[in-house]
């Protein structure tokens, strides 16, 4: 998992470009499919490292306050303009919350739930109509 995590940490920042803040599609949709793929690795994270908090609140949260300070970085450094910025943080948000909740609610389904004198496993059936 550790070689896993600095491999992909070394993609991020193997690179240097320079970026400039843009209002069109594909730059919201970009920031949203990040934003899933953050919030759903730091689910899955989350599950394995703490399973005695809610998964999902702690995927959504870490990612969107991590998207918000970014944004908020290149607004500083005049980078970004506020406009941009913060559609950038609410597009990052937004995918946070579906990439959060897709993880959690459809591919982390078996449940391990922990007390001190007993171990719960199941396995969640959903369906809808």
């Amino acid at each position: 998992m550790v070689k896993i995590i600095l491999f992909v940490l070394l993609l991020l920042f193997s690179t240097q470009s320079n970026a400039n803040g843009s209002m069109n599609v594909n730059s919201q949709l970009s920031h949203a499919f990040g934003g899933a793929i953050t919030a759903g690795a730091l689910v899955a994270i989350s599950d394995n490292y703490w399973p005695e908090y809610d998964r999902a609140w702690m995927g959504f949260t870490i990612s969107t306050v991590a998207g918000g300070l970014s944004q908020y970085y290149e607004y500083a450094r005049g980078t970004n303009d506020f406009r941009n910025a913060f559609a950038d943080t609410l597009a990052h948000a937004l995918g946070s919350a579906i990439g959060a909740y897709v993880t959690d609610r459809y591919i982390l389904l078996p449940v391990i739930s922990k007390t001190d004198t007993e171990t719960y496993m199941g396995v969640s059936i959903q369906f809808r109509l």
